[in-house]
């Protein structure tokens, strides 16, 4: 049996994702090659219009069903092939059943020559981005230059297959990214982000983007944080700075402990710290409002390391330690 032209599994396939026989044929022939895996991705990205998702994160298996749904919902009509009319001889009525399937197959034949053409182009634009994004989970990714990214939930980037140049680039669209860049000294990394430009040479730090404007954490090494109006500050570890998208000005301060990136490590420090900050900490890291009610409960101070305990477990120890009241309510936290 002659096997199938590459493009035209493909092209049948994103036709009819309903097609069992179809879905069956595109399944092996993605396991033939893991570089079809790609031309799959930048066949379908072109057909549909979507962001290209990253190819080591693509589980086929797992993910046959959200993609016909998504091409279903989609109502994506067939590939129109315009070509210059030529005069054609009519056929007699006997043969039109013979004459279709023919016409049928210059049609496959112009659609992958077509399509092909265009992924060619595709491929070998400059530059070419992957866009990743995390919903309610945190999630890390490698770069093609050995940095290691960690997101956050609800986080989405940006960032190119490959860094070409003299430069590295890296686009975060909202939510907090943790960077741990690969040392190159000859090649600046840089992370982008609305109104603020964080730049590095190698180092590890931590990016927020709020509704408020942005943060950014060093842990280590030094970075040269500035505003999209030039004004700009060089973090060392332990600092933090804000810059607020209604201001001009950059605030700083200085951390004695990494609990702004403890959604990461999953470790939160307090060190004679005052109630007050340990409420602000526990309620970024929980996602919880919590609200202290009684005079001096803020001065209150507290001496502990929790590890990825509950927020539960945390309160009991809280209350126990200080001698105050929990009492949670949904996403809201009241201490008396």
């Amino acid at each position: 049996m002659k096997q199938q032209p590459d493009i035209d599994v493909v092209i049948r396939y994103l036709e009819e994702p309903g097609n069992e026989e179809h879905k069956r044929s595109l399944d092996e022939w993605l396991q033939l090659d893991a570089a079809n895996l790609d031309i799959f991705l930048e066949t379908k990205a072109l057909w549909q219009g979507d962001v290209l998702p990253a190819a080591a994160s693509y589980n086929i298996s797992q993910q046959w069903q959200l993609l016909d749904v998504q091409l279903t919902a989609a109502n994506i009509p067939p590939v129109t092939i315009t070509t210059q009319p030529q005069p054609v001889p009519a056929a007699p009525a006997e043969e039109k059943g013979r004459i279709k399937p023919i016409v049928t197959r210059y049609w496959w034949a112009a659609a992958a020559a077509a399509a092909v053409v265009v992924i060619a182009v595709t491929l070998f634009r400059q530059p070419s981005y992957i866009a990743q994004q995390t919903a309610q989970n945190t999630d890390s990714l490698l770069l093609p230059d050995g940095t290691r990214l960690y997101l956050n939930a609800h986080t989405s980037v940006k960032y190119p297959r490959r860094f070409q140049g003299s430069n590295r680039e890296v686009f975060v669209q909202q939510g907090e990214v943790f960077v741990d860049v690969k040392h190159m000294p000859e090649k600046p990394f840089s992370v982008h982000l609305k109104n603020v430009d964080v730049e590095v040479l190698g180092t590890s730090f931590d990016v927020k983007e709020t509704k408020q404007g942005v943060k950014v954490f060093v842990q280590t090494g030094k970075v040269k944080a500035v505003y999209k109006n030039g004004k700009s500050v060089v973090l060392t570890p332990g600092e933090e700075a804000e810059m607020l998208l209604a201001g001009t000005t950059i605030s700083t301060r200085r951390h004695q402990n990494n609990n702004l990136i403890a959604w990461k490590t999953g470790h939160l420090t307090f060190v004679d710290a005052p109630l007050s900050e340990v409420a602000a900490v526990l309620g970024d890291y929980y996602k919880v409002d919590i609200v202290l009610k009684g005079e001096g409960l803020a001065d209150k101070k507290l001496l502990a390391t929790f590890h990825k305990e509950s927020l539960s477990e945390v309160l009991d120890i809280l209350s126990k330690t200080l001698q105050v009241k929990a009492i949670q309510k949904d996403s809201l936290v009241e201490i008396y």
